[in-house]
């Protein structure tokens, strides 16, 4: 998500694999979106940069910061480079060493510290939510209280798949 209103409305408006989503302003005018997926899982984009997302069990399983991809694999946190190569696209997986992994980590424990603080100070605003914001604010609070600090490593990126009924 950009600081762009525009890009904000787009994704309230268009995604769709976060149902339960909203947005809020900050005190430093920051937006930030967060979004759960039907089971539980969460994303948060704080402006376009950094994101991260966390699978239902509030383990980190992906997250974008400085303009990089990040995964997991194993526990750990690996970072994403795309390779073009014979005309397809590849991405390779680099580990993170315990110092580079601790400093994303901090990177998402000072973004949601400035959202919790906001909480707790009544100086955030939402901008809109895709559920009525009284049970959406709940929902978040709630979420923010039960999230380990530092949040766990997830073993996979991936969600599994949502069994059609």
């Amino acid at each position: 998500m950009a600081r762009e209103p525009q890009d904000r409305e787009d994704l309230l408006a268009e995604a769709s694999g976060l149902p339960v989503r909203g947005a809020l302003r900050l005190p430093d005018d920051w937006e930030v979106v967060v979004g759960f997926r039907d089971d539980g899982s969460a994303s948060w984009f704080f402006a376009a940069d950094p994101v991260f997302q966390f699978d239902p069990q509030f383990q980190l399983r992906r997250a974008y910061c400085d303009g990089i991809r990040y995964a997991v694999a194993g526990g750990q946190i690996v970072r994403l480079e795309q390779l073009a190569s014979t005309g397809r696209i590849h991405l390779t997986k680099h580990p993170l060493d315990r110092q580079q992994s601790d400093q994303l980590l901090d990177r998402w424990k000072q973004n949601i510290h400035q959202v919790r603080t906001a909480f707790e100070n009544k100086t955030h605003r939402w901008e809109g939510a895709s559920v009525p914001i009284d049970a959406f604010e709940h929902k978040v609070m709630q979420w923010i209280s039960d999230v380990p600090s530092p949040p766990p490593i997830a073993k996979v990126s991936r969600l599994p798949r949502r069994r059609s009924s």
